[in-house]
């Protein structure tokens, strides 16, 4: 683990440190013996410096200024070297110090400001739905740009953001990038950065009347002892090789200031832009119109939340960086980031608010900072909202400062909240999903909110706490012309929640009728899940919280099906603690029927089973099998009379992924045994080796050794649900489950033994003895599998499902899901050649046609698509 740094209190020293040498040259540094990072660090600032100077002609004695640059670079490398976590309320089990450089995401921006004091989030960002009218402006947006290229292709650039939106990391990342002398990695060569907040400059003015020159030269004049700090700025500049990096315009409050603030700022821009020397000032939206300033080759920016690709960088970078800093730079800590980023990934993408917020950088550090300490995301999302409220409210609008002062006056979190709570029910209950509401509504209801807590003067009131929550929090904003929403909707929905817990005041019965009001309509769905999860998590009231769900059970109202889906997602995410245990059960008891229901919609049945593997349902029968004697069936497309000459056992249901869970936890991967020898090459990368055909190989760099030892969609949220299909496994992992399970069953008769189904085995149990096309008959029927026309749309149902889901479908024999949902492979060849193995039964993304009985599919034993599955039987040992 790397030292902790301090400022340097003077300048490093020309003599390296006993037992170490160190060798420069103009890009690199070589040192030997014990040395840390903040030696390598301060050596790399005398090559730097003497670099920086070589070609210039300064007026100051060529070796005071390479001291004092060397001097002022260790401390911006010192001063910014790690991010900053400070008041985000999120402490973690070990100090953490990690790597600025190593986190960083770049971010991206539009060129033009937000039509209100924040995009649109229909746009890039997360929120609502783009609605008709917003269709039109979209159009006229531009596509989003790396902020780092913007920079470099003008003198001067604004950049805009929301509150955390990476506005001040993007500074400390430029300027750590040239400290270290790899300008050239973004696209600047050796500029001087020079960074400073500008609330620091608003604080002087008022004092006495202070170029921002003087300034610059006064600010850092400490930080070098008696080297002149000041001075060398000051050459720069003239040299035309300084980046000013000016941060937090928003954080000078006074109107009057602000504006002298800019016109001081644009001044100092058109005179020293002449040199070359570049800049770039940050603010908030918030208040900026009012001083919007404009010179030549200063060009604005507003930065946009972050998409899927940076998301997933952040989360890889943050990963790794925790790992590396626990367990070192090893195989294990490389392994254990890889687990954790798959991990914070799903529980970023598994709930659409969750990933809303993700968006921004500052809210997803929060959540993998939360996801860490062992909050379960995005159940527990309850506490991640109230932490993020907490934080945008008060701990991060103190510590968020370059200047280290806080920016505004403290906001009373509580208070803030018990207003803005029933604020934002009041505006999801007149314009549900859409989160804005007109500028004179909102003053009218702010002044009704105030009258009702006896303020003596509502209307001040309304327009100071307006005026607050946008200023220092940026909770609500103008997102418009005359409108006013939340920054993202994801707040409005949390805070709707609060204000109905809070309604209640331990009185389900209030909560109950309003939710119940709007079961079934998409806008509340959110609203009334964070409602349950308020009440049993952080208010502690599982009796109320279950009270609320057993009434959505019991009184069923809405569509069919939607209050019992509805309450069975609650408990999910509250669960343990946040409803009784018999809460619990009385749901999962209403899930069995719902999921098996053919009069509900398809994706809700879906839904249900779902959540009764999630919940810990198991069917009572998931390791039985169907028993079928000998004797003829009508076999294929013409029905054939065809004999199967022996009794045997088929399983009720494909294998499920809890199932096959034994097989893995008891080292069905590693043990030899239950492997064929084409199956052990496989399994260890021998088969590798062979001389292949194009579509082989390709099945086999999709899947490399290292990913041959779980099925290859074991982590998957929704496929590795424990009481759905086992998918992504190859034939040849399908054949050692089969040899590891006849080493489990005991009563197996002479001569038999577990494995594959034969084709005209499968056949048999799909179809009975009399030929129907489908296992419930000859006509297919929606409501009895799961295929892509089994919704009323005919697209599918958007996964596999539960393996109890369709009673409808159950074949003569008493097997279940031998119409779609999976593929199933079997034991026979399809090809004379044998190359292909065939696979049965048709699946979740393929049509009825392909769900006969009849239909024969063929697949490449190498295969393993999120569709394809098996089951086994208990019959004849294959010669």
């Amino acid at each position: 683990m790397a030292e902790k740094k301090t400022t340097p209190k003077k300048p490093p020293s020309k003599t390296p440190p006993r037992g170490q040498n160190i060798r420069a040259g103009d890009q690199s540094i070589a040192l030997k013996g014990d040395v840390t990072d903040s030696t390598i660090i301060h050596a790399q600032t005398v090559v730097l410096a003497d670099r920086f100077w070589r070609d210039l002609k300064p007026d100051l004695p060529t070796t005071e200024l390479k001291e004092a640059t060397a001097a002022y670079l260790a401390y911006l490398t010192d001063r910014h070297y790690y991010l900053s976590l400070k008041g985000m309320g999120v402490s973690d089990r070990v100090p953490l110090r990690l790597k600025l450089l190593d986190l960083y995401v770049p971010l991206k921006a539009r060129l033009e400001l937000p039509e209100g004091e924040t995009w649109k989030r229909d746009l890039s960002l997360a929120g609502r739905d783009l609605i008709d009218e917003d269709q039109e402006d979209a159009l006229h947006l531009g596509e989003p740009a790396p902020l780092i290229q913007i920079l470099a292709s003008h003198s001067g650039l604004i950049v805009l953001g929301d509150p955390g939106a990476g506005k001040t990391t993007f500074l400390k990342y430029l300027a750590l990038r040239l400290a270290r002398g790899e300008g050239e990695r973004i696209s600047l060569g050796d500029f001087l950065p020079i960074l400073l907040p500008l609330a620091a400059f608003a604080n002087a003015l008022q004092s006495r009347d202070i170029r921002l020159d003087d300034f610059i030269a006064d600010y850092f004049a400490g930080i070098g002892a008696d080297l002149p700090i000041g001075p060398m700025l000051s050459e720069a500049l003239k040299a035309g090789r300084a980046l000013i990096l000016l941060d937090g315009l928003d954080e000078v409050r006074d109107l009057n200031m602000r504006n002298t603030v800019v016109e001081r700022v644009v001044d100092f821009f058109t005179f020293h832009r002449r040199q070359g020397n570049k800049f770039v000032l940050t603010s908030r939206v918030v208040g900026y119109r009012a001083v919007r300033p404009s010179a030549e080759d200063l060009i604005e920016c507003t930065i946009v939340d972050f998409e899927e690709d940076e998301i997933d960088e952040f989360v890889g970078h943050w990963t790794n960086a925790i790992e590396k800093q626990v367990q070192g730079n090893t195989a294990v800590a490389r392994a254990d980031a890889e687990t954790d980023r798959r991990e914070l990934l799903d529980a970023i993408h598994q709930n659409p608010g969750v990933r809303q917020l993700a968006s921004t950088p500052l809210l997803l550090t929060i959540l993998a900072l939360m996801k860490r300490q062992g909050v379960s995301l995005p159940e527990r999302r309850v506490q991640l909202y109230d932490q993020y409220v907490t934080t945008l409210l008060s701990t991060w609008n103190r510590a968020r400062s370059l200047s280290g002062r806080a920016p505004g006056r403290d906001l009373d979190e509580i208070q803030t909240v018990r207003v803005l709570a029933p604020l934002a029910l009041w505006m999801h209950e007149i314009s549900p999903g859409v989160g804005l509401v007109g500028s004179e509504d909102m003053r009218r209801k702010l002044e009704e909110l105030f009258a009702e807590r006896g303020d003596v003067s509502p209307h001040q009131a309304a327009r100071q706490f307006l005026m607050d929550v946008r200023e220092h929090a940026a909770l609500l904003l103008e997102r418009g012309p005359g409108e006013y929403g939340f920054i993202h909707l994801t707040f409005e929905e949390y805070l709707a929640a609060v204000a109905l817990a809070l309604k209640g005041q331990g009185d389900s019965a209030p909560i109950i009728e309003t939710l119940s009001a709007h079961v079934g309509e998409q806008a509340w769905r959110e609203v009334t899940l964070l409602t349950i999860g308020y009440l049993g998590i952080r208010q502690q009231l599982p009796k109320v919280g279950g009270e609320v769900v057993e009434a959505l059970v019991n009184n069923k109202p809405g569509p069919a099906g939607e209050a019992v889906v509805l309450a069975g997602d609650a408990v999910l995410d509250t669960w343990p603690g946040g409803v009784p245990p018999r809460s619990r059960e009385r749901v999962i008891l209403e899930l069995v029927p719902t999921m098996q229901d053919a009069s509900i919609r398809p994706e809700l049945r879906r839904h249900a089973g779902l959540l009764l593997g999630r919940l810990g349902w198991r069917p009572g029968d998931l390791d039985r099998f169907a028993e079928l004697p000998a004797g003829e069936f009508q076999a294929g497309i013409r029905k054939e009379a065809k004999e199967v000459p022996h009794k045997y056992w088929i399983g009720k249901y494909p294998v499920t992924n809890i199932q096959y869970a034994r097989f893995v936890q008891e080292g069905g991967y590693q043990n030899r045994e239950y492997w064929s020898d084409h199956g052990w090459d496989w399994r260890t990368g021998a088969y590798d080796e062979r001389t292949l055909e194009a579509v082989a190989r390709d099945w086999l760099e999709h899947r490399p050794v290292a990913k041959r030892n779980i099925p290859y969609y074991w982590h998957n949220i929704e496929l590795s649900n424990p009481i759905v299909p086992a998918v992504g496994v190859s034939w040849f992992e399908a054949e050692a489950y089969c040899n590891w399970m006849g080493k489990k069953i005991v009563a197996v008769p002479e001569g038999y033994t577990v494995r594959l189904p034969r084709d005209e085995e499968w056949e048999r149990a799909a179809r009975g003895s009399d030929g129907r096309e489908y296992p419930w008959g000859d006509a297919f029927d929606k409501g009895a599998a799961n295929t892509w026309d089994s919704d009323a749309t005919g697209s599918g149902l958007g996964g596999t499902t539960a393996v109890s889901t369709f009673p409808q479908g159950v074949s003569p024999a008493g097997a279940w899901d031998m119409s779609g949902n999976v593929w199933e492979w079997t034991s026979s060849w399809y090809d004379e050649d044998r190359k292909y193995r065939i696979v049965r039964g048709g699946s979740w993304i393929g049509y009825q046609w392909f769900a006969r009985t009849s239909f024969c599919n063929w697949s490449i034993p190498l295969m393993f698509n999120d569709d394809l599955g098996f089951r086994v039987v208990i019959a004849p040992k294959d010669s």
